[in-house]
């Protein structure tokens, strides 16, 4: 399962604070995806995400830019 970059970011690599915003948060599939998502050729959201290539939305795996 792909981390939540928003998540990840704000916890500074810090995986004892990540677990616990993680865990209180309500990060939308954007935010899950990072800063350098893309768009999912399925639901046309910008929630790939940007390490995993797997739509933090709709749960497509995108490989080279196509599902």
């Amino acid at each position: 399962m792909p981390s939540c970059e928003k998540c990840w970011a704000d916890a500074a690599g810090n995986p004892e604070l990540y677990r616990e915003l993680f865990r209180t948060r309500n990060c939308s599939p954007e935010e899950q995806a990072g800063v350098d998502a893309t768009e999912c050729p399925v639901c046309h959201r910008r929630a790939v995400h940007q390490h995993c290539h797997i739509c933090m939305a709709c749960g497509e795996e995108v490989l080279n830019g196509s599902a």
